[in-house]
């Protein structure tokens, strides 16, 4: 007799998988974004193809002038980084596109005791794990950029080699009719997942702490000390995900046992070859219905609608960690905290965004969606532009004096980072009080304080302090308008100031933005797929799932490199808040031409039915 419940226990086990790559991909966007961030600006490669654009191209320093960005030491001046970035997270899902169906179709042919997906989970996990720790180890060890990008290449592949049967293994264990219950308490579990990926930075901290022995200050200095231990989190959940899988789900053996099995084993081959031929004739007939025209043009526009749309927000989860980083100066760890917000927010949303596209309709809640989306972008950039406005200040100009003070407090931190390290070395502790502070620098300018402590980093600066001195003056006169016989110490204070007010109001304007964007993005994916299927009819639900992939997979292989070539012109990462909403004025634009894909009323259907007794 076939199940009629669903079995929690055993789905909730099943979903340990899911979790398991859930974490990884929670950590990797925001975490990989610095490590490249930094080894590409580092890179004597990447800059002297920067620099050599820009002598075949002199238009482009001029530009990069014009966005702020003069500022060499604080990584400004016209640079390709971005657009690397940007190429090298579409490694994901071009391998995802590439190598996913194909593990997934040799899964089906898996003959084992483990069954037919576990070999590749059990096979896979473990690797991947490896080659994930290994990331921001070789990084720390080496500074190497090729090295750092075997890791990151190995662990993208790896990850393609188990991601289809584990998504597979649901299906397989759960009877038809209760699937969609099933999909939601795995959605459910790979958002457990999520969410520990992204406190996962706090608990690092932590860790690294207590085991590295590391103090406040010296995380504080360099936050990259604490990477090895987020990465060792997601590792060691990976790892225990596939024995969860291993130990406690049971997939039916899938060899041919017994010698005496072989005639029925032909027979079976004889009823799947049937099989085939039935699908082939099925398939054929789900040809012959074609769309009319108007579904064909809706079709088209949605699947144009779904890629503006996962443009917009795949910029947002991949570049994320860096726009904090530039513009509300905070490490990676409070970033991937704001980002555990949206996620809570929008987990929260998933139940009332489905009952308000039954009521109100799809189309008409993504539309919600999407002006809420576009609301909560245009308040926060409209609050940045008129507190900039309020000082005199444009975007460029303040990228500008944003850079300088970037510049000043990096090579604080490098200095910071350089003490943690010989304290380390000298199996010492890191005294309190020996680490500097932008404030203390300051101090030290204006009245002389703790002379011998900052006389030491002046000398560490050597003549690259000059070039930082010439820059901080150089915003502070010329641009915040101090009197130009300024000293040092004068134009630091107020390049601060200008800089800590804008920084102060936005990190608090961010949560209202997050929350709102959370509710927003569950009102449009809750109902976007259902629109797409709908359009197909039910005979051809595999078929238009494909077309959904499709869409959304081209959008989160195209984002990433087109974000991060208008960033390189743009010269800041608040360009996000200009290049997504566009996106999704984009996605509202083409929407308006989709005119079918609504779900049938409970009333029309009741109707039916009673027509048919």
């Amino acid at each position: 007799m076939a199940e009629t419940k669903l079995n929690y226990k055993k789905t909730i086990l099943t979903g340990f998988g899911f979790l398991a790559t859930s974490i990884a991909w929670a950590i990797y966007d925001p975490y990989i974004t610095k490590i490249l961030n930094r080894l590409l600006t580092e890179s004597d490669t990447v800059t002297k193809m920067s620099n050599l654009l820009v002598e075949k191209m002199p238009l482009l320093a001029k530009l990069a002038e014009a966005q702020g960005e003069e500022v060499v030491l604080a990584g400004g001046g016209f640079t390709l980084v971005p657009l690397f970035i940007g190429i090298i997270m579409t490694f994901d899902n071009i391998f995802g596109v590439i190598f996913q169906p194909t593990f997934g179709r040799l899964s089906d042919e898996c003959h084992s005791k483990l069954g037919k997906r576990r070999p590749f989970i059990v096979a896979g996990a473990p690797i991947s794990a490896l080659f994930f720790l290994l990331i921001p180890i070789i990084y720390q060890t080496t500074k190497s950029l090729p090295l750092t990008m075997v890791c990151i290449i190995l662990f993208v592949f790896t990850m393609s080699l188990w991601r289809a049967p584990v998504v597979a293994l649901m299906p397989d264990l759960t009877p038809p009719a209760l699937r969609s219950e099933g999909n939601a308490v795995i959605n459910l579990m790979g958002g457990i997942g999520s969410a520990v990926g992204m406190v996962a930075g706090t608990i690092g901290v932590l860790l690294c702490g207590l085991i590295g022995g590391y103090s406040k200050e010296a995380i504080s200095a360099d936050e990259t000390l604490s990477f090895p231990y987020v990465f060792a989190i997601g590792s060691l959940v990976m790892i225990a995900g596939m024995l969860v899988l291993l130990f406690f789900v049971k997939e039916p053996d899938s060899r041919i046992k017994l010698q005496g099995e072989a005639n029925a084993y032909a027979d079976a081959q004889a009823r799947k070859l049937a099989e085939k031929e039935a699908k082939k004739a099925e398939k054929a007939a789900r040809k012959a219905i074609k769309l009319s025209k108007g579904e064909r043009k809706s079709l088209l526009f949605m699947l144009g609608t779904l890629f503006f749309l996962f443009c917009g927000a795949n910029a947002i989860t991949t570049f994320f960690s860096l726009f904090a980083q530039e513009i509300l100066h905070k490490p990676t760890a409070e970033a991937t905290i704001l980002m555990l917000i949206f996620a809570v927010v929008a987990g929260a949303a998933a139940l009332p965004a489905g009952k308000m596209g039954k009521k109100l309709g799809r189309k008409k809640t993504i539309v919600v969606g999407l002006a809420v989306f576009l609301v909560a972008f245009i308040v926060f950039f409209g609050v940045f532009v008129g507190m900039l406005g309020g000082k005199g200040l444009s975007i460029n100009k303040y990228v500008t004096v944003n850079n300088s003070y970037i510049a000043v407090n990096e090579k604080i931190n490098s200095y910071n980072a350089d003490l943690s390290d010989a304290a380390k070395a000298a199996d010492t502790e890191l005294e309190e009080g020996s680490t500097l502070s932008v404030d203390g620098y300051i101090a030290y300018l204006t009245d002389g304080s703790e002379a011998d402590k900052y006389e030491a980093f002046v000398t560490y600066l050597g003549d690259e302090g000059a070039n930082i001195e010439a820059a901080v003056i150089s915003a502070a006169t010329n641009i915040l308008e101090l009197e130009a016989d300024s000293t040092f110490g004068e134009a630091l204070i107020a390049v601060q100031d200008a800089v800590s007010n804008v920084t102060k109001i936005l990190g608090i304007l961010i949560y209202p933005v997050l929350i709102l964007g959370g509710a927003a993005n569950m009102f449009i994916t809750v109902n976007t797929l259902p629109l797409v299927l709908e359009i197909g009819g039910v005979d051809k639900v595999g078929t238009f799932t494909g077309y959904y992939y499709t869409a959304t997979f081209s959008a989160q292989i195209a984002s990433p490199i087109l974000y991060g070539f208008i960033r390189m012109f743009a010269g800041t990462y608040m360009s996000l808040f200009y290049y997504s909403p566009i996106m999704f004025a984009l996605a509202c634009i083409m929407l308006v031409f989709v005119k079918h894909g609504e779900a049938v009323p409970d009333e029309v259907i009741k109707e039916a039915e009673e027509a048919g007794d």
